[in-house]
């Protein structure tokens, strides 16, 4: 049996690479022996026309496509396409928006099925069982009709889990495009890595959506595990520094101080940064961080209303608790980048100026502007469906307002705004130093490029 694994994405390429496909892959040789062939589209300047060479060049049984709702346009294009150069091919999607919009998806005739949650052991049974009848996990359109498999259980031991594929991926140009760690030092090699999977907070911008791909709370690997995997990627690939892409890498705080003592015992020398919350990012646990090497956190801001990211984001996080965190990273050495989002229903235009003009204060180095964003099956969209305007497929946080304009807020007011806070963020006095050697670093200019693609 012949299996291919497509990443569609087209747009917004970046130093991150496709960890869950890459997971999957790995399962697969494992439990069957069986290689895919990954067909990644991320840096083709001609994206579907390399991927139809490819598809043309071997006779796949089976082909599956990664595919979040930002990208569902083009994982449909790419079923499609799989469907046009060999029709008996069987196609099935997986991720965030066929988990969330099974139904929809499976009304593209070009989808025989799609797969639910946690992906690794369900492709396994598709491969072995040679279909789509019976695997749990998957839902498959058989004689017209949707047939909807059991769930399939989570998986409890991560450890079980064999490290991503990364060899059969062409990892150089995501080396190269690498920014992650930029205002800790420009030109760093790094990549992504996953600790844990779910997250076991209510924000309504990721929930439920998170909780069906992944369960109720928070699942973590072994510390020793994931120091592993950090000590084989460093060897293999000449690495000298890590993201951990996990939503809320730091929820368990015994964990992650078991895991600084594994990282400081080893001694690799390595450097690496996380996603935090603002509450549970205390001084001291930051202080323990640092000495296992890390450099870098990404705290999610939001906005300057305390009744927006309260009422409307459900993230029980304050100003104070904010002004607090940044403060105290900086002024141990770490770099920080903010994420806020512009545009929530029941902001004003003076709600989204203060949140720039906050930004601006804040003792942080990285900021991320991006437009408020409803996606399919996240409490946000369910409560404010109605005034959603944009169709799934469409939905772009970088460039796309989705909500009906109104209260002084349009597509075109929020884009300038967006516009402006980078520019009076980033040419500020005391910044422009770092934005100067970020732009003129190794490498700096083709990744300050995509960066910019994400904002103009």
């Amino acid at each position: 049996m012949k299996v291919a694994l497509v990443f569609p994405r087209r747009h917004y390429p970046s130093g991150d690479p496709p960890l869950g496909i890459l997971y999957l892959a790995a399962r697969l040789r494992e439990r069957t022996g069986l290689v895919p062939k990954i067909l990644d589209t991320t840096f083709d300047r001609d994206a579907f026309a390399h991927l139809r060479q490819e598809l043309m060049a071997e006779k796949y049984d089976l082909v599956g496509i990664s595919a979040m709702v930002t990208m569902a346009r083009d994982a449909n294009a790419a079923a499609d396409l799989c469907k046009q150069v060999r029709p008996e091919t069987k196609v099935i999607l997986g991720g965030p928006h066929p988990t969330t919009l099974a139904e929809r998806v499976l009304e593209n005739p070009a989808v025989d099925a799609v797969g639910l949650g946690e992906g690794e052991d369900t492709l396994v049974e598709v491969v072995e069982r040679e279909g789509f009848a019976g695997v749990p996990g998957v839902w498959y359109r058989e004689g017209g009709e949707i047939r909807k498999n059991p769930p399939r259980p989570w998986l409890q031991d991560l450890d079980q889990l064999p490290f991503p594929a990364f060899d059969l991926l062409d990892l150089e140009p995501y080396l190269q495009g690498w920014f992650q760690l930029d205002t800790v030092r420009p030109g760093l090699r790094g990549t992504s890595v996953l600790a844990t999977r779910g997250c076991p907070f209510q924000c309504t911008y990721c929930q439920p959506t998170l909780e069906r791909l992944f369960g109720r709370g928070l699942r973590q690997r072994s510390p020793g595990h994931v120091a592993d995997e950090l000590q084989e990627l460093q060897g293999r690939f000449r690495l000298d520094a890590f993201l951990f892409a996990d939503d809320t890498f730091i929820a368990d705080r015994a964990w992650v101080q078991a895991f600084c003592r594994e990282l400081r015992s080893r001694k690799l020398g390595i450097i690496w940064g996380c996603n935090v919350r603002a509450d549970l990012a205390r001084r001291e646990l930051l202080a323990e961080m640092f000495d296992a090497g890390l450099r870098n956190i990404r705290v999610g801001i939001e906005t300057y209303s305390d009744t927006i990211r309260q009422e409307v984001f459900r993230k029980k996080i304050t100003r104070e608790q904010v002004e607090e965190v940044t403060a105290d990273a900086r002024a141990m050495g770490l770099s920080v980048q903010g994420y806020f989002m512009l545009g929530a229903p029941g902001e004003t235009r003076e709600d989204i100026r203060e949140t720039v003009r906050w930004a601006r204060r804040l003792p942080i180095h990285d900021a991320t502007f991006n437009l408020t964003t409803p996606l399919p099956g996240t409490y946000l969209f369910e409560k404010f469906q109605t005034q959603v305007a944009v169709a799934e497929e469409d939905m772009d946080y970088y460039r796309r307002y989705a909500f009906t304009e109104g209260s002084g807020l349009s597509q075109g007011w929020l884009s300038r705004q967006k516009l402006w806070a980078y520019i009076t963020f980033y040419l500020r006095p005391d910044h422009l130093g770092l934005l100067l050697r970020l732009v003129f670093g190794p490498g700096g200019w083709s990744r300050f490029a995509m960066k910019l693609r994400r904002v103009l």
